[in-house]
């Protein structure tokens, strides 16, 4: 039978059992409540009811408050003589009593409710459920999976001094190998844990192991709400790699749940506000539900997603009449229950609203960092007997200059010598010449002005650094760049190993002709942007397999035919930035209405083509050293478009009876016999409308449904596999 004819010939009150004493499971039917209202929701909402209490002169407030205790759960549910035909709508604690007493003339009342949250609410309260820290492996754990790893597989321990935040600043900190755990069934079960942020072997997260991590350490294992399809509906996807694995699975919520979150934060939340997080930032529903279980009432997690949705239509018959007279909706010869079931809405508001229409997205992404080979020059004044030496003095100059090994010979009287005193780290006056042959910069700000730090060439014209002259007009043309600091960052490129390098300094001890790396410990500064030979003795730096007393950096710096150069990664003046050109046979409106959506973080630009780049050559064929979110941008900003170029339908249909066969999730697709679509003209959303929740209502006889209606669009900044 139509669920609607079934309801509109009889009217079936909703039960109310209460719990016997505070985590019993026994429940009883209890004559004095009635359900006024159940309200059924999802996500960061939990579902609720409104229970009036029958009093009387035997049984008042104080009775009621003695009686209904907040740790003795209620049961809310259809009243169908099979236990296992009945409809569990809502169990929950009653948190909240009221009592109203009004004894005016004419006004007097005497009446008692009570609130019942669904037993959901347990993980937004209990101290269990509270994430601070984050389970790791710690130094016990991994010797013990040395010696007997059937011992340690399921192990982990809480590390509160690190947070709980998921791929922090976009880099994975997901350990590479997940713990082992028992499920309830006793089956074996797979969870990732973190690593430490600066692990170098840790994978990013995936939302889907994200969620699972969440409610497996987060969840209270006695009840009252069990895992649901949380571990069943992604327990073949633990291992997925959307980098390796290339088919993709066909549900839309594993597609979503296999994107990787960025810096999800949920350090110092609840598991309740934690999995609604989880579920927002990639797409999906998360949903507590009370179901009939064997004929009891069971609580349960739902994980879903608005396009896996069963997609229906509610019927409503259409009013009038046609151009000949004859009625559009003709009633005359049917019954009460063939009207009801050709009209489910009793009563709705359908808006089609466009204030919110968006068909220019702009995406914001971070700044182009391009990596480039750039020639650095001294930081310090001219120094008398270093720079600016004729070409007959240079000997006399380099003589003055101390070896490591002439050093030693000197012995302790070395500490009187002049040069000593000043070049050498552990000279008297080391700290007000410092800087000298050791400090060499970029000098992009142009702050080294050639007024005082001209000398013998080729650092005889201080300018700013040209940027163009070390990358093409695609990068950069002459003085476009602004003339600030910038930082010299590690490069992208790695050998095939995958060994770093960092940022990158040659040196060359014949103007150039050949490049080493130098000898010694090397600095990397930040304004004034350079580096800085950290040795003891500038004569360290030397040629391969050359004695100082041949060649070293000082005795270069004098001939004029030392040199710097450096391989960075550095930030341009420009962001990736996608803008979106809205089509005129799509958009409902000639206006470009524009979003920005500012994710610099999650559309990266890291570039070493059309630069000067002394590691070009290096490891060619990689192709995961280039980062470009350009495609990516270009995709959110269409989905965007897609998503919000046509008006919202808004929508609050009711219906005339307790609709169970509805469920949350469920597509509405339109209203028939109206000629009303709830489904968009140009969106790539979802057909239909998804049901995010529910309200039924009771009083005097009546029962309605009010259905709660909403597009469920993909998260800005955000996309599934």
């Amino acid at each position: 039978m139509n669920p609607g004819e079934e309801r509109c010939e009889r009217w079936q009150p909703l039960v109310v059992e209460l719990e016997a004493s505070p985590g019993s499971g026994m429940f009883r039917v209890d004559e004095r409540l009635r359900a006024e209202e159940v309200t059924l929701t999802s996500d960061d909402k939990v579902s609720s009811a409104r229970v009036a209490v029958l009093l009387d002169d035997e049984f008042d407030a104080v009775s009621a408050r003695n009686r209904y205790l907040p740790d003795c759960r209620v049961l809310i549910r259809t009243n169908e003589p099979d236990p296992t035909a009945r409809t569990m709508l809502l169990e929950g604690y009653p948190p909240l009593l009221e009592a109203q007493w009004d004894g005016r003339p004419g006004r007097a009342k005497d009446r008692c409710t009570f609130t019942v949250e669904h037993v959901y609410s347990r993980l937004a309260r209990d101290h269990k459920c509270w994430i601070y820290g984050r389970r790791m492996r710690n130094g016990e754990i991994e010797d013990g999976l040395e010696s007997d790893p059937s011992k340690w597989q399921g192990a982990s321990a809480l590390i509160t001094a690190l947070p709980c935040i998921f791929n922090l600043d976009g880099v994975g900190n997901c350990a590479p190998d997940p713990i082992t755990v028992k499920a309830p069934d006793d089956s074996s079960r797979s969870i990732y844990i973190f690593a430490d942020d600066l692990d170098s072997s840790a994978q990013r997260w995936t939302y889907l192991n994200a969620l699972r991590y969440l409610f497996w350490f987060y969840q209270l294992p006695e009840g009252p709400v069990g895992e649901g399809n949380i571990f069943s509906a992604t327990d073949d996807y633990v291992d997925f790699d959307p980098g390796q694995d290339t088919a993709a699975p066909d549900s839309e919520l594993l597609r979503r749940l296999l994107a990787a979150p960025e810096d999800l934060n949920v350090e110092a939340t609840n598991l309740a506000e934690a999995l609604a997080l989880v579920a927002g930032e990639c797409g999906v529903h998360v949903t507590a539900e009370t179901v009939n279980d064997s004929g009891q009432g069971t609580s349960r997690m739902r994980i879903w997603s608005a396009g896996d949705g069963t997609a229906k239509t509610l019927p409503l018959g259409w009013g009038g009449r046609y151009a000949d007279g004859t009625s559009r909706f003709d009633s005359s010869e049917m019954s009460a229950a063939e009207v009801y079931t050709a009209n489910v809405i009793q009563r709705a508001v359908i808006g089609w609203d466009h204030r919110q229409v968006v068909n220019a997205p702009i995406v914001i992404g971070g700044v182009k960092h391009y990596e480039m080979t750039m020639s650095l020059v001294p930081g310090w004044e001219p120094e008398t007997n270093l720079d600016n030496v004729a070409s007959g003095d240079r000997p006399a100059a380099k003589a003055l200059a101390m070896t490591p090994d002439e050093i030693d010979a000197y012995g302790s009287g070395v500490e009187d010598v002049t040069w000593y005193k000043r070049y050498h780290k552990n000279g008297a006056d080391f700290d007000d010449y410092s800087d000298v042959s050791r400090l060499w910069v970029l000098n992009e700000d142009g702050r080294f002005d050639g007024a005082t730090y001209n000398r013998n060439s080729p650092f005889d014209d201080y300018d700013p650094f040209d940027f163009s002259t070390v990358a093409t007009d695609a990068v950069t043309t002459a003085g476009a760049w602004t003339r600030r600091v910038r930082k010299l960052l590690d490069t992208i490129t790695v050998t095939a190993g995958g060994e770093e390098f960092g940022v990158y300094v040659e040196v060359s001890f014949d103007s150039g002709s050949t490049w080493c790396e130098p000898v010694g410990p090397v600095r990397v500064r930040f304004d004034p942007t350079g580096i800085y030979f950290d040795v003891k003795n500038p004569t360290q730096i030397t040629p391969p397999e050359v004695a100082p007393e041949e060649q070293n950096m000082w005795y270069a710096i004098i001939d004029q035919t030392f040199r710097v150069r450096v391989t960075a990664l550095i930030e341009s003046d420009d962001r990736l930035v996608v803008k979106h050109v809205p089509a005129d046979s799509e958009t409902p409106t000639v206006q470009a209405l524009s979003r920005v959506v500012y994710k610099p973080a999650l559309y990266r630009f890291e570039s070493r083509s059309g630069t000067t780049d002394e590691l070009s050559d290096v490891n060619p064929d990689a192709s995961d050293i280039e980062v470009d979110g350009t495609q990516a941008a270009n995709l959110l900003a269409e989905q965007i478009a897609a998503n919000e170029q046509d008006g919202h339908v808004v929508v609050s249909p009711t219906v005339p009876w307790l609709e169970t066969s509805i469920e949350i999730g469920d597509r509405l697709l339109g209203v028939s016999g109206r000629g009303v679509s709830f489904q968009s003209r140009v969106s790539r959303r979802p057909s239909g409308l998804s049901v995010l929740g529910k309200r039924y209502r009771l009083s005097a006889g009546h029962l309605e449904t009010r259905l709660v209606l909403g597009f469920t669009e993909s998260p800005i900044g955000r996309s599934s596999v």
